[in-house]
């Protein structure tokens, strides 16, 4: 707007104040009154942007396709549209694939979330000299990112959700701009504590409807801000970041919809060309900073990682590995020659074998896992094993 057109907006919205002092915003009110001309439209238009606190129904709100940061591991959304209607079975599967990977099988959620005595808990309270001689496998990728959820739960239902998730409305519902783990924490809570929960401090919560600031449209410089305040973004999500960005500077028209794809990298790597795609002038610093990054040669190598094989791409996503590590399994991928398999066969890479068949035992677990009763697991237990029994034998290819 030039000064001439902001100077008789001010004017108006004086006179405006004047005529009807009821017109306008309190803060707008106090601003002009106070002599602060141009920052009173300033105030009004943030007044704007930002409306006031809903509690929304969480089965009102659906989630942003484009969020860069993958919340629920490829394993489920291969499987299951992220939806409200689908969230309870998403868990249910979350946990089965998590009990499946744990040597005991256990894994009861609700204790974590009551804050009660647990394994982890346990261990956590042991002396040092006795960590040291016991040992203890880490939890697996998939243990890790429910947790995440868990654990955010366990402590909105302690303390409150600090800061309410953003969202924009579309038609009777709401999309997802900011808040995809709270409302996810917020869909745990009401599955195991229902709409009557009965808190320690002896308060009852109910975790049907979520603490939501509306605003009109998704902004994704304002969403990548959140996303690098909250939580560090694995190398993929940093990689999705700075795709949205860079279609936002040249122009959304100039991209195909993201529900045209089938796999959803496809999406992001419509800007993978540096050249075709440059940074527009003027903008460089903006992106660095939106990214959170310090040296331009970064925006590069992130770039880079939209041309990366899509199951390379998943499992980098899923097990959040950094830019670095991913540059270091791209070197050894361009460095793997052709191996003779012993009986006559064609010359074949048993790199690619074992990758190709260890991705058909994961799908075929998966739709065993969907239709298989829990009272036939151990039908399900003789799968795995005969299925981890194949892997190994092409692990003693590699070795020779």
């Amino acid at each position: 707007m030039s000064s001439r057109n902001r100077r008789k907006q001010i004017e108006e919205e004086a006179n405006l104040l004047n005529a009807n002092p009821n017109s306008l915003d309190p803060k707008t009110v106090d601003a002009i009154g106070f002599g602060l001309g141009e920052l009173a439209l300033d105030i009004a238009a943030a007044d704007a942007e930002y409306q006031a606190i809903e509690a929304i129904s969480l089965y009102n709100i659906v989630p942003n396709v484009t969020q860069p940061r993958y919340t629920i591991p490829h394993s489920l959304t291969d499987i299951y549209t992220v939806h409200s209607d689908n969230i309870i079975d998403i868990f249910q599967r979350w946990i089965e694939e998590v009990k499946l990977e744990r040597a005991q099988g256990e894994f009861d959620i609700t204790s974590y979330l009551l804050g009660e005595n647990t394994s982890r808990g346990e261990q956590a309270e042991k002396p040092d000299e006795e960590l040291t001689s016991i040992s203890t496998s880490p939890p697996s990728n998939i243990e890790k990112s429910l947790m995440k959820i868990v654990d955010l739960a366990a402590s909105i239902r302690r303390d409150g959700l600090t800061n309410p998730i953003s969202v924009v409305r579309r038609g009777n519902n709401y999309e997802l701009e900011t808040g995809e783990r709270r409302w996810l924490a917020y869909h745990l809570l009401h599955w195991k504590f229902g709409e009557n929960d009965l808190l320690p401090n002896n308060k009852q919560r109910n975790w049907s409807r979520i603490p939501a600031r509306i605003v009109k449209e998704v902004d994704i410089w304002r969403q990548a801000s959140e996303n690098n305040a909250r939580d560090n973004l694995n190398a993929i999500s940093k990689a999705r970041q700075l795709a949205l960005l860079l279609m936002d500077l040249h122009g959304w028209d100039n991209f195909v919809p993201f529900d045209k794809f089938e796999h959803e990298q496809d999406f992001y790597s419509q800007v993978a060309d540096g050249n075709e795609w440059r940074i527009p002038r003027g903008h460089g610093e903006q992106l660095l900073n939106a990214m959170g990054l310090s040296d331009a040669s970064q925006l590069r190598q992130y770039r880079a990682l939209l041309r990366l094989p899509f199951d390379i791409w998943c499992k980098a996503d899923d097990e959040n590995l950094t830019e670095g590590e991913l540059r270091k399994i791209q070197n050894q991928s361009f460095t793997v020659t052709p191996v003779t398999v012993s009986s006559g066969k064609d010359q074949i890479d048993p790199l690619i074998k074992l990758a190709t068949d260890a991705d058909q035992w994961r799908k075929k677990i998966r739709k065993q896992m969907s239709t298989t009763d829990y009272s036939a697991r151990q039908e399900l237990k003789i799968l795995v094993e005969e299925e981890i029994e194949q892997l190994r034998q092409l692990m003693d290819e590699l070795d020779s």
